[in-house]
């Protein structure tokens, strides 16, 4: 099954990137990315320099704050890229009747099912870590610039981990989510609007860096990858189920 249903999502990558909004998405979480990493660092330099009263105050915002809105730019950000291919791969066929030939395939539902997924998640999860890649790159080598004594300020070993593993989870169920609305809504625009809802719980997990070293943040983390991993397993086998190709056929 993997290796017909990764023969499809090559060519499905390449066509739904032929779409000016989907192509438009990467730069914007790269360039969001990249602005915010500048922030963290510049931010970083001031509290390394500055003295005053206010400095304990600083500082503790900065080390609490700071990570947990890098986690979102790294982790829940990317989560709209996989939504948006979702959405265009599945509703959009149906929109410009391009489907048809694709269901027409010999391929299995779930080999089809598979092949979507991999479609939206592949470039959502590869944008994710080149986005992280660049910001810790950025992050301390400008800090680096500014206190040659520091030689690493971000992320810490949890946020590395979690921006590792979030990625491929919220992708494959954003994905899910996708396929289950797209059995429900017949406009691509009325899926992004629900899809836009993924974001949150995203970027609620992001935020849980802000629990870090109090002693339950590992168990924070464990938590809530084992609920996404069976949310996952669960929503598959849900979109399996609705992702009938001679119903797609009937709704056309």
């Amino acid at each position: 099954m993997l290796r017909k249903s990764w023969m499809m999502a090559k060519t499905e990558i390449r066509m739904v990137f032929k779409n000016k909004q989907v192509k438009g998405i990467p730069v914007f979480i790269i360039a969001m990315s990249v602005g915010f990493s500048i922030i963290f660092a510049w931010l970083g330099s001031i509290s390394l320099f500055a003295i005053g009263p206010e400095l304990e105050e600083f500082q503790m915002f900065y080390s609490l704050f700071m990570p947990a809105m890098m986690g979102i730019f790294i982790t829940a950000i990317p989560v709209m890229l996989p939504v948006m291919i979702a959405a265009d791969s599945i509703i959009g066929e149906k929109e410009r009747r391009t489907i048809i030939p694709l269901l027409a395939t010999p391929l299995t539902d779930a080999e089809l099912l598979f092949g979507k997924m991999l479609t939206a998640m592949i470039p959502g999860i590869i944008v994710a870590y080149a986005s992280f890649g660049l910001s810790v790159a950025l992050v301390n080598g400008m800090m680096y610039f500014w206190a040659p004594s520091l030689i690493w300020i971000w992320p810490s070993l949890l946020a590395t981990i979690q921006t590792l593993v979030m990625p491929i989870l919220f992708s494959a169920l954003a994905v899910g989510i996708m396929v289950i609305i797209s059995s429900r809504v017949g406009k691509v625009y009325e899926a992004y609007q629900w899809g836009g809802s993924i974001i949150m719980p995203a970027m609620l997990v992001a935020f849980s860096l802000m629990l870090e070293g109090t002693g339950i943040d590992w168990i924070i983390f464990g938590f809530v990858t084992l609920i996404l991993l069976v949310a996952v397993i669960g929503l598959f086998r849900l979109a399996l189920n609705l992702f009938n190709r001679d119903k797609l056929i009937t709704r056309l």
